[in-house]
């Protein structure tokens, strides 16, 4: 049976996130979509197959904070009365963040084409309508799953995002692409592999950006239990990351900290051997876990999420 890996390149892999719409230095860039190119054809070489899904950085986070699109015009108003309608404000960043969007997810797909990986996009907007963010039930993934599906049968590569998407209780919210990922791993019983790319090797006890590695300790194993989710990472340690996301740029999907719960959840919840990891974009690993060269090991430099 062929396999599908899904992809997650982390908007602080892809873009400047200290910016606003802006990409990722364009050699950090080439250096991580050559690994995802060469990747594809290691897959497709085996029979196996490849989803690409992309944070928003620079291009979503930023202008979700702005204007407030996480909670959604149903859940605020000038009158502090709840509203079905978005006000001109609401108009106007909805409008602004999907072009954004739009713009990020094209720049990626059309520098993926250039090196002959036959992308077809998807913006999550057009297949779902959530039902208070988190809350929605895997169901309504499945108008999205089937055209993933469709895609895959053909031989193109999906590449969906994180979006602003409409919401049945807000209004509108963000959907981030943490989310959905795990709702693809529930729908898509051949996924074998699920890989977070970012700008660092992994999980660390404490923000890497801010404490050098050699200071700081990788935590390379989190067991991860079937029933509760719960890991050896501890919460304090957990908030101090959120903390230190808050502090350096907006992130309105939970930074690193939102990366181990939806990846405890992947495999926590997966029917299926389902192999979960971060790692850094640029390394050895990046790309022998995308290509699924090799199986994770608790000692390679990155972090592994595995049951207990």
């Amino acid at each position: 049976m062929n396999k599908i890996v899904i992809v997650k390149l982390g908007g602080a892999a892809i873009t400047n996130k200290k910016g606003i719409c802006e990409l990722a230095p364009e050699n950090d860039l080439s250096i991580l979509l050559d690994q995802v190119a060469a990747a594809y054809e290691i897959l497709k070489g085996a029979g196996h197959q490849l989803i690409l899904v992309h944070g928003a950085g620079s291009f979503g986070h930023p202008q979700a904070v702005k204007y407030n699109l996480k909670s959604g015009w149903s859940s605020s108003s000038s009158t502090g009365t709840l509203s079905n309608m978005p006000n001109a404000n609401y108009l106007k960043g909805y409008s602004h963040i999907r072009n954004c969007l739009q713009a990020l997810c094209q720049a990626i797909a059309s520098k993926l084409e250039a090196r002959h990986v036959p992308t077809l996009t998807m913006s999550p907007i057009d297949y779902i309508e959530t039902v208070n963010c988190e809350d929605t039930p895997t169901s309504a993934f499945a108008a999205m799953a089937d055209r993933v599906k469709r895609y895959l049968s053909l031989g193109f590569v999906p590449v969906l995002h994180g979006d602003a998407v409409l919401d049945q209780i807000r209004g509108c919210t963000i959907l981030s692409g943490d989310i959905i990922m795990y709702q693809l791993t529930r729908l898509l019983p051949q996924v074998c592999r699920c890989v977070f790319i970012t700008d660092v090797r992994g999980i660390y006890k404490l923000d890497p950006k801010l404490r050098p590695e050699q200071e700081n300790a990788l935590i390379q194993y989190i067991k991860v239990s079937a029933a509760t989710a719960d890991d050896h990472l501890s919460s304090d340690q957990l908030q101090q990351h959120h903390q230190n996301d808050k502090m350096a740029v907006a992130d309105v999907t939970g930074g690193m900290q939102g990366k181990v719960k939806w990846a405890k959840k992947i495999v926590s919840h997966s029917q299926q051997d389902l192999d979960t990891v971060i790692c850094k974009w640029g390394t050895d690993e990046a790309l022998d876990m995308m290509a699924l060269k090799a199986k994770p090991t608790p000692n390679a430099f990155m972090t592994m999420f595995a049951r207990d």
